[in-house]
């Protein structure tokens, strides 16, 4: 292969329109362009079109399929580096995301070049075209369930999630099926096949102020502030305001952000007890750190009820942000570049649940609430917490929503999210609960 075929103008061109037929949705969900059928139309036909080009495109527009998809997806995890005082390595983390899966796009479609080809040669009536094709729907099929880092936020399924079809792994699944057989045989009616993949009940969003017995708290701290010491006071305050407001509004349980607290709160016993004196009166779910050992810190949500308390730790970590899954020997080298040596949290090994208001409630913080094993036993109603100040300003928390909605969909979970950052809301079930 001479590297001069991967970089011509047309390939370049070819990538940057499936990439943007497959990233439409997210934008058009942030900056709120449009609403109801028209949406969810519009999602469909940009979602169909961007499998169908893929699906027929040479090994080279993959690659910069791969590459302009995960910039477009991803580039918002680069703005952490501003609040980690490196702001000039901005462009070059969004350039790494870009390569990651570029290359896992090129591996992928050269891998079914090199079979179509090997399967002309022994079965000269079935030409290499077709089979090319079919190989690339098994790998578009593989990049929806391919984690790099255990990072799992690229899931081609969410083109699907605000549409009038399915967004299940079994329905995506079938899509591409059949827009690989409409390719092979150019019997276009065969697209005629998708009107069984059509589901109308998607999960409703409803904002906090719809709940009678919740407080589902929203709040905006910087994170250039956030972990200044002599901000604690200002930021328990603040925390306190909303939970006193809560009780004066005969809320039954208040929900507050990740981390909200920004101090291990079991230490903190003046702050703990003001926070279980309130308790006395609501349900309080707040988060904070844990500390067991100075080895041994984790990311939490304390449980406060009738002036006692029980800890929610996080059992799915961030890659990189929280626990660094490189060799141990390379994970102390980017701890010590990065994050000034930090330690890592520790992961629990199971998921807490609560009982209040009549339901059971599993909890899970931030980037648990967007991981498949959350959702493993099928949760009637999770709380999560997050705290999307970390990539603000972003789209984000837009794709964290619709990560939300499909998680909701596919398993019936009402989710009730609590975020600093950017505006809490539930997912409301359409399969009700």
């Amino acid at each position: 292969m001479k590297i001069k075929k991967y970089f011509t103008t047309n390939h370049i061109i070819e990538g940057l329109i499936i990439a943007i037929l497959l990233s439409a949705f997210i934008y058009i969900e942030h900056f709120n362009l449009f609403s109801g059928y028209f949406l969810s139309i519009l999602n469909t036909i940009s979602g169909i079109l961007g499998l169908y080009l893929l699906l027929k495109a040479k090994t080279p527009v993959w690659f910069f399929s791969g590459f302009f998809i995960a910039i477009f997806w991803l580039w918002w995890i680069s703005v952490s580096f501003y609040y980690y005082n490196m702001p000039y390595l901005i462009p070059f983390v969004v350039l790494i995301i870009g390569l990651v899966y570029g290359f896992i796009f090129l591996i992928l479609s050269y891998i079914s070049v090199v079979i179509a080809k090997r399967i002309e040669s022994k079965f000269f009536a079935i030409f290499w075209e077709s089979s090319r094709v079919v190989f690339n729907a098994l790998a578009i099929i593989l990049i929806d369930q391919i984690e790099p880092f255990g990072f799992n936020w690229l899931k081609l399924q969410l083109i699907f999630t605000d549409s009038v079809i399915s967004d299940s792994l079994y329905s995506f699944i079938a899509v591409v099926a059949i827009l690989a057989i409409t390719i092979v045989t150019k019997r276009y009616y065969i697209l005629l096949a998708l009107i069984v993949l059509v589901d109308l009940n998607e999960p409703k969003i409803l904002k906090p102020s719809a709940l009678r017995d919740i407080s589902l708290v929203q709040t905006d701290i910087s994170m250039k502030d956030k972990w200044k010491p002599k901000n604690a006071p200002l930021f328990t305050n603040i925390a306190l305001e909303k939970i006193d407001r809560a009780i004066s509004n005969n809320k039954s349980m208040v929900i507050l952000p990740e981390s909200i607290l920004p101090y291990f709160l079991n230490l903190e016993r003046p702050y703990l007890e003001q926070f279980l004196e309130r308790s006395k009166k609501i349900t309080i779910v707040i988060g904070s750190l844990y500390f067991k050992s100075k080895t041994n810190r984790r990311n939490s949500a304390y449980i406060m009820k009738d002036g006692s308390y029980i800890v929610a730790n996080k059992v799915v970590l961030v890659p990189f942000g929280e626990a660094n899954p490189l060799p141990s020997w390379a994970s102390k080298i980017v701890n010590k570049i990065f994050f000034d040596g930090a330690i890592e949290y520790q992961a629990d090994k199971n998921y807490t649940t609560i009982k209040a208001l009549n339901k059971e409630f599993k909890i899970a913080i931030c980037y648990e609430g967007t991981a498949l094993k959350t959702y493993k036993d099928k949760p009637k109603f999770i709380i999560v917490i997050s705290n999307n100040g970390w990539f603000k300003p972003s789209i984000e928390p837009t794709l964290q929503k619709i990560l939300l909605k499909h998680y909701s969909r596919a398993y019936g979970t009402t989710i009730y999210h609590s975020v600093n950052g950017s505006s809490s809301y539930v997912v409301l079930s359409s399969k009700g609960n």
